[in-house]
């Protein structure tokens, strides 16, 4: 099985992750407002920003879950 069949796969499995890709995508593109450069470092740092948060919350949740001590 090749990347194209394999990432058919993926896309037809998940449907709605789909169309929230495609429909994120088509609004990024609309609102970098012809400047992509510009929007892409946007997009990036946002992501970073996410990222980041959400590892943040992972460790909160697995500190938390020890009663606050941590090794």
């Amino acid at each position: 099985m090749n990347f194209f069949e394999k990432l058919g796969k993926v896309l037809a499995g998940n449907i709605t992750y789909t169309v929230m890709f495609v429909f994120g995508l088509i609004l990024f593109l609309y609102f970098a407002g012809g400047d992509l450069i510009a929007g892409t470092f946007t997009a990036l740092s946002a992501l970073v920003v996410y990222v980041s948060c959400v590892l943040l919350y992972q460790e909160y949740k697995k500190m938390s879950a020890k009663g606050g001590k941590r090794k």
